[in-house]
């Protein structure tokens, strides 16, 4: 009998307490909690390489582009056609393996065009085709259809286009000169590596292909983003939204560089990056400031900074927190600036 009072406690002492079990989950709770940033920070990390590849990618199809043609593509009107205006993304199709749908596209023809080309397909419904190499895997909207509008233009947005989160610039705004911010040799409208009137090629960066940004990251477009918050829903008959963010828009070029305030609700200003995505429309289409040009801002959902593609092929890492005056040098492709270091 005493042995088996014996056995009995033993097989009760073999199971755990309420207390120990309390324990021993309070103790997995801690070791996740401590596991669960490492794990997110290397998810962000692959992320961050995957968009440093992709823009590698697109800077790469500029210059196999530059080799056939012996120019850059640009945002010109093609001289058939005094109403059209073609991005640059969409030169670019078949060099970054997109032959087949650039075959379909009728140049001639606006990216919002709902009249039949000559197979029966839409140049609405083309540029709806998402582009991985195009996307930011960051981008919380990636993947989604999130840019356009009804033809003709209006500013109700319409989730027709696909996005892209790529972007380059026309110049800098003098009034960023104005002001203080920048040096007047950076500040013209038409000194970027982006041209609405021009070819450009490689002699047209006097300042070297090294020290010339090319594109930078806007993510988050149409919606507005502030400081990593979304502030503004562009939902479908909204009026109030960034202009621009499909690939094939030449209004999702960042235009001029403005700048905006700290908190990222105002324009011109010093802040340059990862403030905010865009100025949103108002209610006035074209806009009283921007007319039909587009209205983002470099931006990204990655930490303390933005990926940008250079004119010589690379891509580097540029934070958050650089000099306006310099990035202003940067984005000047003739301006004769000397310190374009960004380490």
């Amino acid at each position: 009998m005493r042995l088996q009072s014996l056995a009995h406690r033993n097989r009760l002492r073999s199971a755990f307490t309420l207390v120990e079990l309390l324990v021993v989950i309070a103790i997995i709770g801690i070791l996740v909690g401590l596991l669960l940033p490492a794990v997110q920070a290397a998810r962000e990390a692959a992320r961050r390489m995957s968009c440093s590849n992709n823009i590698r990618q697109i800077e790469l199809a500029f210059q196999n582009f530059h080799s056939a043609n012996k120019y850059f593509p640009s945002n010109i009107r093609p001289d058939a056609v005094s109403t059209v205006r073609v991005r640059w993304a969409t030169y670019l199709l078949p060099h970054i393996e997109q032959q087949s749908l650039y075959s379909k596209i009728d140049l001639k023809k606006n990216w919002s065009s709902v009249v039949p080309n000559a197979d029966g397909s839409l140049n609405y419904d083309l540029f709806g085709s998402k582009i991985p190499i195009y996307e930011c895997p960051s981008n919380p909207e990636s993947g989604r259809v999130q840019d356009g509008s009804p033809p003709p233009d209006t500013p109700v947005w319409q989730a027709r286009v696909a996005n892209g989160d790529y972007s380059g610039y026309y110049g800098v705004s003098p009034q960023m000169a104005t002001l203080g911010l920048v040096d007047a040799n950076s500040a013209r409208n038409d000194n970027g590596a982006m041209s609405k009137t021009a070819n450009l090629k490689f002699a047209s960066f006097t300042d070297g292909t090294s020290n010339t940004i090319r594109l930078v990251e806007s993510s988050g477009r149409p919606h507005v983003y502030r400081l990593g918050r979304k502030v503004i829903d562009a939902t479908p008959g909204s009026s109030v939204r960034v202009n621009g963010g499909g690939w094939c828009r030449p209004a999702s070029e960042l235009n001029v560089l403005l700048g905006v305030s700290a908190d990222g609700a105002s324009y011109p200003g010093p802040q340059v990056i990862n403030t905010t995505n865009g100025i949103p429309l108002g209610s006035t289409y074209p806009d009283p400031y921007f007319g039909v040009d587009g209205t983002g801002q470099a931006y990204s959902f990655h930490s303390s900074g933005i990926t940008a593609a250079f004119v010589d092929g690379s891509a580097r890492y540029l934070s958050s927190n650089i000099d306006v005056r310099v990035y202003a040098g940067m984005i000047s492709r003739n301006g004769g600036e000397i310190n374009k270091d960004i380490e």
